[in-house]
């Protein structure tokens, strides 16, 4: 080899060496979990994320049919967004184990998780728990089909085939099942909430969401069930659902609220430990700018904008005539009813997704066109114990809220409880008592 070539080949492994050599110490961000997650919500949201916290020369590579990476550099230094795709359990394991930053789930950890991840801190608290999206599932039906509504012991019956016919109902005809094929968030969250366990009738089967409900749309007799993110047209409409509690629609309002019993969050987890990064990551991701890109991402987004007063409301008149000429804000605040950390007392008397709602109702009656507006406060208890309790309970929680909004600066004309006269869920359980103690935020 002539001295020439030998230069030029110790320059190309110097230069191959050095690539490697920063590729090696590049910072990484791990955000492991929910194949939904990490399908397209989390790197659209951090592609924008890298991009307002001033990193250059973004691009995105698939290593693996699981893996996603963003690579981008700010003052010449390189950061990689690890998005690993597995499943809510094993993001939380991989945040247990060190394996990871930040884990995507579907679903709060269950009480097995919060044992094993001890260590980890607080995992209710909002400097912990981030809720990034709201998703949901609509049960659709032939747009000629005269039922209104199913209740989730109903909707088990049809979808397991005990009930095989509309007539059992108060509809008409035999009843044909319509499933989108293998594992979808659709599905994941009927099987969790509405199904338990139970198995699935046989099924016409279908490659995704839009094939389902064009088929459903010529079969006067068909049901299935689709992500509130499917269009559904004009020949298919959704059923009102109650999960033992008053029945809702999957209007915007019922959903943004998590009224509606079909909806869920998105949530990232991080240690008390988590990086600098991973921390400005998970915070960008509720911030205004963050939740205009989950819209962008095809996802629903919790940026408080003008509710609407419904056309019809349910529960006692004194709550009626209160809220009859206020405009709703699209949320429900809820409460922090578990602490795990040492002390066993939770950091906040508000969830994780209250505490960023007040923050949100605040900038938003800052803004001009809500100057001189005000606020009513409306509380609800659960259903379990007697009802002069929950009328107490309720107008605690109200007056919890209110005094929180006035000491921010914010007019509240009125706060009351009205008890558990307007229920979501059957009580007699935890998750029943979460979704019924809530505080509901009027605009005058």
């Amino acid at each position: 080899m002539s001295r020439v070539a030998g230069w030029c080949v110790a320059v190309w492994l110097s230069m191959a060496g050095a690539s490697a050599h920063a590729q090696v110490d590049a910072e990484r961000v791990r955000i492991h979990g929910s194949q939904t997650m990490a399908a397209r919500l989390v790197p659209a949201v951090a592609e924008s994320w890298l991009r307002d916290i001033g990193y250059q020369d973004i691009r995105r590579e698939q290593p693996g049919p699981t893996l996603t990476e963003l690579h981008a550099q700010r003052d010449g230094m390189p950061l990689i967004v690890e998005i690993q795709a597995s499943s809510s359990a094993h993001g939380f394991q991989d945040v247990v184990d060190g394996n990871a930053h930040i884990a995507m789930m579907t679903r709060r950890p269950n009480a097995a998780e919060l044992d094993a991840g001890w260590q980890l801190g607080d995992l209710a608290s909002h400097d912990q728990e981030f809720a990034m999206a709201l998703d949901g599932v609509a049960v659709v039906v032939h747009r000629d089909n005269p039922l209104a509504q199913l209740g989730f012991s109903q909707l088990r019956r049809v979808l397991s085939g005990q009930v095989r016919d509309w007539r059992d109902l108060g509809g008409r005809g035999a009843i044909h099942l319509h499933m989108v094929a293998g594992a979808n968030s659709a599905r994941d969250l009927v099987d969790e909430r509405v199904m338990q366990g139970a198995p699935y009738a046989p099924a016409q089967m279908h490659a995704d969401g839009g094939s389902l409900v064009r088929a459903l749309a010529n079969d006067p007799g068909g049901i299935g069930f689709v992500t509130l993110r499917q269009p559904w047209g004009a020949g298919v409409r959704p059923l009102t659902l109650s999960d033992g509690g008053r029945a809702i629609a999957p209007t915007r309002l019922a959903m943004q609220s998590e009224d509606y019993p079909l909806s869920r969050r998105f949530y990232l987890y991080g240690s008390q430990m988590m990086g600098a990064l991973s921390r400005s990551f998970a915070l960008y991701t509720m911030s205004r700018r963050g939740q205009d890109a989950v819209a962008r991402a095809g996802h629903f987004a919790m940026t408080l904008r003008p509710g609407y007063a419904p056309p019809t409301l349910f529960g006692p008149k004194d709550y009626r005539e209160l809220v009859a000429r206020a405009m709703r804000l699209p949320l429900s605040l809820r409460f922090n009813l578990t602490g795990n950390n040492e002390s066993g007392v939770a950091a906040s008397v508000y969830d994780s997704r209250a505490v960023r709602d007040i923050e949100r109702i605040v900038a938003f009656m800052q803004l001009p066109v809500n100057r001189g507006r005000r606020l009513l406060v409306v509380g609800f208890a659960d259903t379990a114990g007697s009802s002069v309790a929950a009328t107490m309970m309720s107008n605690d929680r109200a007056d919890l809220v209110a005094h929180e909004l006035m000491a921010r600066g914010l007019p509240v004309l009125h706060a009351r409880g009205v008890g558990a006269q307007v229920p979501l869920a059957a009580a007699g359980s935890l998750a029943a008592r979460y979704r019924n103690e809530r505080v509901e935020v009027w605009v005058l």
